[in-house]
Formats: C-alpha cells, sequence, structure tokens
C-alpha cells in the first residue's frame, strides 16, 4: 500500500467485492504473460529460431538445459531472457495489489438514527464540548458533524449526523398569551399559563437592601408580553449579578403556580456551564431541551451568547473599548450597528464607571409567531468586598430559545421517586431521568402535585472567544471567531436539534450518512490493467500478421499438421483434434498419431509407417 494525495493514485473507483478486485489484477497478469510471450515469439521468428520458440512452453529445467547446451548463442539468450522477464511479469498482479492507496473507499448512505439502533451507545454523552482556535477555525468548521455527533454509537461505526430531522407533522404549537401584564416575553403552550420563558427574574437581585444599598425595581418595565430594563445600582448588588448563571430556561408550569416556576439548571456534577455561565470569560452555550406536561411534549432550541471584559480597579475602561465590543456583540449587519439605543447603552456604562456604581440594561421580547422569546442584558458591575471594589466587568448576554416540536405522547411521564414536601418536576439529562427537584424546592402551599418532565436533551458549549482577563475589546472578543460564530450558527442549531433528537425524542427523524468500508482501485491501477488488456491484444495481432502461422500456433498445431495434414499448407486452431497416444515398439513407448508412430526423417517425401498394436512388434533381445 502507498500514500498519495494525487487523485490518479488515490483509490476511487468502488469494486463492491474483493473477489472481482483480485479477477482483475489477475487477468492482468495473465495478458501481461501473454503479451511477453508473443513479444518473444516474435523475436524467435524475425531470428528464425524455432527451438528457442518451442522452449518457452518448456518447464524451468529443460529451459535451463537448453540455454546450457547452447551456451552464449543467440538461441540461449532468447531463452534466457524470455525465462527471466516472464518471472519478473508474473509479479504484475502483485504490483497492482503493492500500488493500493490505500485500496478501499469509504462510501455513504443515508439512513435513520433508528436504523442502527443495535450499535448505539447507551450511555451517550449529553454535553458537547468545543475550545475554539482562531488558526484552526476551517478544520473545525469540517470536522462540524463529527464533533456534535460523537459518541452517539458505539466504536466500530462511521456515521456522521446530517443535521436533517424530521418533524413529520409534529410542528410547534403555541396558543395566543394567556396573560400579557408583567410578565414579558415568553412562548405560550396551553391555556392554563404552561410557558416557557428566559430568565425572567435575571434584572432583579435576590433582596432589594443591602445595607444602606436599595435597588429601585421602577427601572423595569412591562410593556404587552415584553419587558426592558434600563437600571443603575449600588455596587453592593454586583456580586450577585456576576455570580448568577446566565441562559437558564424558566418554566411556568400553571398560572396557579407562578410564584414557584421551576429552571432547568445545569448539573453541578458534570457540566462545565455551572462555572463559565457566569463570572469573566466568553462562551456560547447552545442546547436542546424538553417540557413534558401530562402527556404534551415541547422541545426547544437555545443558543446563549456570554461577552465578558474586565479591568482592574484604578484601571478604568476605554470608551473606545466599550464602544468596540458592544456594536459588534450587537450584530454582524455594520448597518445595524449603527442603531441609536447603543450609543444609550454606552454612555449608561460610561456614566457608571464614572460615577462608582454598576449599570444593567435589558430587554425581552417575543418573536417568530410567538415561538420564540429573545432576552438580551449588557451590564458593568463592579464587584466588591468590603467596601472595596474587587474589578470591574463589561458582561453581555443574549438568548434566543425558539419552540421546534410539540407533540402528544402515548403515556405521561411518572414521577421518579416520591416527594410530599414540595410541588416537584422530573429532571432528565440526555433523555435519562436522574433525579427531581423534591428536595431543593420550597414547600408546597396548598395541594401538592407532580408538574412534569424537563429533559436537557443535549448542551454544546463553546469556550476560546477570547482572553477571559483583558480590558481591551479585540481580545477579550476575537473576531475572527465571532464571525466564525456568526457563519456557523444554523450548522450548529441543526447539528445540536439532530443530537437532541436521536436520544430524547424520536431517532427515526434524525437522518445520518453512514460511511461503509467498500473495496476499490486507483484510475492508475486500471490504467495499468487496461495496459496488459492492450499490449497483450496488439502484440498477438502483429505476431499474427508479421509471421508465418508456425509461429503463432502451440506445438500441438504443428505437430498435427505435421503428421496428419499433409494437404493443408499452414497451420492452425485444430477442429477434429486427432487421437494421440503412446504405442510400445521393442521396449520403447512412442508418440503416435492416429495409431501412426511418430518418425524422424529427411525432409523428403515418405509414407508413415501404420502401427497396428504393441503385440505385432516383437521384442529385442
Amino acid at each position: 500500500m502507498i500514500e498519495s494525495s494525487s487523485s490518479f493514485i488515490k483509490s476511487s473507483i468502488p469494486l463492491y467485492h474483493n473477489a472481482v478486485k483480485s479477477v482483475i489484477f489477475k487477468c492482468a497478469e495473465l495478458l501481461m504473460g501473454i503479451f511477453i510471450f508473443k513479444l518473444f515469439s516474435l523475436v524467435a521468428a524475425r531470428s528464425r529460431q524455432f527451438t528457442s520458440y518451442l522452449m518457452f512452453t518448456e518447464d524451468y529445467i529443460q529451459r535451463t538445459l537448453y540455454i546450457s547446451s547452447r551456451g552464449l548463442s543467440r538461441a540461449g539468450l532468447v531463452v534466457l531472457t524470455f525465462s527471466l522477464l516472464n518471472i519478473v511479469f508474473s509479479l504484475y498482479g502483485t504490483l497492482l495489489w503493492a500500488l493500493d492507496s490505500p485500496g478501499y473507499i469509504f462510501k455513504a448512505s443515508n439512513a435513520t438514527f433508528a436504523d442502527y439502533n443495535s450499535q448505539r451507545n447507551d450511555n451517550p454523552p449529553y454535553i458537547i464540548q468545543l475550545a475554539l482556535n482562531r488558526t484552526q477555525l476551517e478544520g473545525i468548521t469540517e470536522r462540524l458533524p463529527q464533533i456534535v455527533g460523537s459518541d452517539l454509537f458505539n466504536p466500530g461505526l462511521n456515521y456522521t449526523l446530517t443535521g436533517k430531522v424530521s418533524n413529520r407533522h409534529r410542528t410547534p404549537e403555541v396558543i395566543t398569551p394567556a396573560r400579557q401584564d408583567g410578565v414579558g416575553a415568553r412562548v405560550w403552550l396551553d391555556s392554563e399559563g404552561f410557558s416557557v420563558s428566559p430568565d425572567t427574574i435575571s434584572m432583579y437581585p435576590s433582596v432589594g437592601k443591602i445595607g444602606n444599598a436599595t435597588f429601585d425595581t421602577k427601572c423595569v418595565k412591562f410593556d404587552g408580553g415584553s419587558a426592558v430594563w434600563n437600571c443603575t445600582f449600588d455596587n453592593a448588588f454586583a456580586m450577585e449579578y456576576v455570580q448568577s448563571v446566565t441562559g437558564k430556561p424558566e418554566v411556568h408550569w400553571s398560572d396557579a403556580t407562578e410564584l414557584d416556576t421551576r429552571y432547568i439548571l445545569p448539573e453541578r456534577l458534570d457540566n462545565i456551564w455551572v462555572s463559565v455561565g457566569q463570572g469573566g470569560g466568553s462562551a456560547l452555550m447552545t442546547q436542546v431541551f424538553t417540557v413534558t406536561k401530562g402527556k404534551r411534549r415541547h422541545t426547544f432550541s437555545q443558543a446563549t451568547l456570554k461577552v465578558t471584559m474586565i479591568t482592574s480597579p484604578g484601571d478604568p475602561f476605554a470608551r473606545g473599548e466599550v464602544t468596540d465590543l458592544v456594536r459588534r456583540t450587537w450584530s454582524s449587519n455594520e448597518t445595524e450597528q449603527k442603531n441609536p439605543l447603543i450609543g444609550n447603552i454606552i454612555d449608561g456604562i460610561m456614566n457608571a464607571q464614572n460615577n462608582n456604581l454598576s449599570y444593567l440594561f435589558g430587554a425581552n421580547t417575543g418573536g417568530n409567531n410567538n415561538k420564540s422569546a429573545f432576552q438580551s442584558e449588557w451590564g458593568f458591575y463592579t464587584p466588591q468586598n468590603n467596601n472595596n471594589s474587587q474589578y470591574s466587568i463589561v458582561s453581555i448576554t443574549s438568548t434566543n430559545m425558539t419552540l421546534i416540536r410539540s407533540e402528544t405522547l402515548d403515556k405521561a411521564p411518572e414521577p421518579f421517586e416520591k416527594c410530599e414536601r414540595s410541588n416537584f418536576q422530573n429532571e432528565a439529562f440526555g433523555g435519562k431521568v436522574t433525579k427531581t427537584d423534591c428536595a431543593a424546592s420550597e414547600p408546597a402551599v396548598g395541594q401538592q402535585g407532580f408538574y412534569g418532565q424537563v429533559d436537557t436533551a443535549a448542551m454544546m458549549i463553546i469556550r476560546g472567544l477570547g482572553a477571559s482577563r483583558s480590558n481591551v475589546s479585540a481580545e477579550s472578543l476575537d473576531n475572527d471567531v465571532l464571525n466564525w460564530i456568526w457563519d456557523n450558527s444554523g450548522t450548529i442549531e441543526s447539528l445540536m436539534v439532530a443530537r437532541g433528537y436521536s436520544v430524547s425524542v424520536d431517532p427515526s427523524l434524525v437522518q445520518i450518512s453512514v460511511d461503509k468500508l467498500m473495496v476499490a482501485m486507483s484510475r492508475l491501477q486500471l490504467a495499468l490493467s487496461c495496459l496488459a488488456l492492450f499490449l497483450a491484444s496488439v502484440m498477438w495481432l502483429v505476431l499474427m500478421v508479421a509471421t508465418d502461422p508456425l509461429w503463432t500456433g502451440t506445438l500441438l498445431a504443428n505437430l498435427v499438421h505435421t503428421t496428419s495434414e499433409p494437404n493443408k499448407v499452414k497451420p492452425g486452431y485444430i477442429t477434429r483434434v486427432p487421437d494421440l497416444s503412446l504405442v510400445t515398439i521393442g521396449q520403447k513407448r512412442v508418440l503416435a498419431v492416429d495409431g501412426r508412430a511418430l518418425t524422424v526423417a529427411d525432409p523428403a517425401p515418405f509414407p508413415l509407417q501404420s502401427v497396428g498394436g504393441p503385440g505385432q512388434y516383437p521384442d529385442k533381445q
């Protein structure tokens, strides 16, 4: 086997079975043997070396004896050269096998995930991590299907997620918002208030008063299913904002339990978003999750971008750096980056910095025919410890969650464990229910009950967007990496949806591409095989045209022509083969043709002696 990047040398022609390839190479080897035989037959004919010609069909012992008897004569050299080349070209098939590069190809065929259920990994990870490097973005783009689809099957199956799924008429189903006053953006799922939203209290601290500092909640305003907040507050509240994990979907199970909403939280035991999703450092989180109430299950796709820039006390942010960071995260469109609201946000950040305060501007709104909810926040915080500023951080977060599928299950989920103290929900990860939130929930007020089930089907955390401790915009968020995220966001989402469907929704809806190992040959091997056919055919024709038929016939044909066809001028293929036998003449067995013994005589007409049988000849004493 050889290695080559040349398309001419690299294996590319599928053959479906190794036997086919073996037959082709064996035929090429035989044809090359025919070429050598016919070539030297022509050489012998031109040299009038008929004995040498006959030696070509003898075994190696007879040829060796012939060469020894003839010495360095032309006849001996012809037979010697033929023998050597015949040995060399008998390895022609081996040469063709040696040119494998690599001798097989992977042929892709489309299938569904369910077609290979027997080879599925029973415990695939639901979290995928990807560290970006600006020098390797092109390669990462090519490997995205393999990265997102990793570990879904056991080793041995060469597959690729295509990002194609079929909803089979299970289109997203939403209802008209049950209420809009004071609730912000949500995706409404039933008339009882069942809905999903971004974190609706991310703009509020958990307590409204710390020491002498008071948070003014009037800075948050709700308006017809959306909200906007523009808050400047004391640094005493900053630490809580910095330590809050961003991108938490909030599930509102009903209007009756509106004050007891639940979050789909990252699992502390295995999910690094617990730490990456807070504090400093830029990252992108995408996930697919489901919420199930009764028999109704809804599937969502979410993307959360978090970008930060940090500086030390006494080294304030430059306005230009803040401006650059806000504009680049606002949109990839330069026209949209000129939105006047950007200037207001920048002014709010700079004023807070100048007055030793913290600042938060944000908004949420619905869209996509009520199937999506968007929330973005631009914050400037200066956390304190014992009234001493620790650092200042500009934090920009953006969350987009969209309902992508609604369906009715045959059976509603059952509680994973018994819970008598509070309302609770099942919590699943990667399609497997592992716990409930019973222990962490507040005691129920009134009748206790089971809400339903939430499932973080698949999550991808992308790091390496920039330096985690820098007050320079270009370092905190690498522009090449940001552009890569803009360009590949659609691909990432489709692949993540496919992964989420495969483990938590319905694997028969997910299309994969399976690469099957198939025997193949290269165009070089095909050309060399055809060359053997061409050379053998041409040399055969040349020998027929350029020489007497005696040089193209076999020993049998020449023998029969000499002994049994006195009226035929030229030998050729025999249609009626005579009976060749061995007869005993005295103590010797001789060759006979149709009962007539072969004898050697001078080249003059002579009769052939009839042989009746061995009994007519007395034994010599």
